[in-house]
């Protein structure tokens, strides 16, 4: 009986040990559960979505300012009061939550406007006929 006890006694110092010293795969800190949201990469697709084409305008605001943008199937067209316009295409878009997506497309110079490759335009989808563009906080309502 009691050569038994002893070899459990020493079985269950050899894994403690085993665990304080790391071997075997295991450790000896408290654990914490942690979630790990399962990573999924958001594709680009050719086009705009359905959901955001259209034309739209701003209200006038300011100084009679205002802003246009037409969001077409394979182009998109963007212009503020005394702005060039921003004329794009080989457009793609990803939508990245809820009614929020981002456009990119390719632009070529115009005015002051640079242009440039891969330029990006975020689009919120407020409400059933109206959109947020570029982080402006004037809602561009559909005519």
């Amino acid at each position: 009986m009691m050569k038994k006890l002893t070899k459990h006694m020493l079985l269950a110092l050899g894994v403690a040990a085993l665990l304080l010293l790391g071997i075997g795969g295991t450790t000896a800190q408290a654990s914490t559960t942690t979630f790990q949201h399962k990573s999924t990469t958001v594709k680009w697709h050719k086009g705009t979505p359905k959901s955001v084409r259209g034309k739209f305008k701003t209200k006038h605001y300011g100084a009679d300012l205002m802003m246009e943008t037409k969001i077409r199937a394979k182009s998109i067209w963007f212009w503020g009061s005394g702005m060039p316009v921003q004329k794009g295409y080989n457009v793609h878009y990803k939508k990245t939550r809820h009614n929020h997506y981002v456009i990119r497309y390719d632009a070529h110079a115009s005015g002051m406007f640079k242009g440039g490759k891969k330029l990006k335009m975020s689009v919120v989808k407020v409400g059933k006929k109206s959109i947020k563009v570029f982080g402006y906080s004037n809602v561009f309502h559909k005519y």
